[in-house]
């Protein structure tokens, strides 16, 4: 995580983010990161694949509701996309679980 921080907080400091908003960005983004890091994977490689098999941890082993796991998708699809810069597939990605 450490290598994306600054690139996080550039972009929070410059929208304005609430401190809120931030932490719980963080919280999400670090818990996909762990468990990408724990699979070997390195970050700038990781496919859809990868995330869907994230979100299908998330509900099957962590047995999160809904809405929680569609907070963790929003908190992914926003590092993926602005911090990464990769493109999100609405469909692969996991919209509505």
């Amino acid at each position: 995580m450490n290598n994306y921080e600054h690139e996080i907080n550039i972009y929070f400091e410059l929208k304005g983010t609430s401190e809120s908003s931030r932490e719980s960005y963080f919280r999400r983004i670090q818990a996909f990161i762990t468990f990408m890091q724990n699979q070997n994977k390195c970050l700038d490689e990781i496919t859809e694949t990868d995330i869907q098999q994230y979100i299908l941890y998330l509900k099957k082993e962590k047995k999160l509701s809904a809405g929680t796991i569609n907070n963790y998708i929003s908190g992914i699809r926003w590092f993926y996309t602005i911090i990464l810069e990769k493109e999100w597939n609405e469909v692969s990605g996991g919209r509505g679980y």
